[in-house]
């Protein structure tokens, strides 16, 4: 019989996807949508009822370059597809795969996070109010990254996740009898 996949398996799966897929990938959804309307909209000028040309043109608009948006977009599915034959426990190898992407992606969300947290303020740019929030949120995400990847090196390597990757339970290749007792 066929090992299936259990329910650890599919929250450690699921929940990988949603912090190294899903979340990465509406973030720059949502900047190339900001950046999108800004440069759309327009001011109409007084008594004038054409519209005036957009008054965001050029500059990034929201601090981000191109650049670090693809790379982020281009992580996102890459780890999307590493996702999806692990869930399919085809090929066995794609265990370690997984194992390894979480840790990668781990190690590069802490480094996003600790940077701007151990680094001073600049004041010509000003004091902002949003920038205890922001390190709320940073110091969070660097937390719950931790979590995820002790949880899924923990339970890829777990029994049952490794019994579905193979493809049979150890005791079947032995042809021995496991005692329902």
């Amino acid at each position: 019989m066929k090992p299936g996949r259990t329910l650890g398996l599919s929250l450690a799966i699921l929940g990988a996807v949603m912090l190294f897929s899903v979340l990465p990938l509406l973030q720059v959804a949502m900047i190339l949508l900001l950046r999108y309307r800004l440069q759309n909209a327009s001011l109409p000028l007084e008594g004038d009822t054409t519209p005036s040309t957009p008054f965001a043109v050029g500059g990034a608009f929201v601090g981000v370059d191109d650049g670090t948006m693809l790379l982020q977009a281009g992580l996102g599915i890459g780890f999307l597809i590493i996702a999806f034959f692990a869930w399919r426990g085809r090929p066995g190898w794609i265990r370690f795969v997984m194992i390894g992407a979480v840790a990668l992606l781990t190690l590069i969300s802490i480094g996003v996070s600790v940077a701007p947290l151990i680094s001073a303020p600049d004041l010509n740019a000003g004091i902002d109010s949003g920038e205890a929030i922001r390190n709320v949120l940073l110091s969070g995400r660097m937390i719950v990254s931790v979590l995820l990847a002790l949880y899924v090196a923990w339970y890829m390597n777990r029994g049952p996740a490794r019994a579905f990757y193979r493809g049979y339970y150890r005791h079947e290749a032995d042809g021995t009898a496991v005692n329902s007792s």
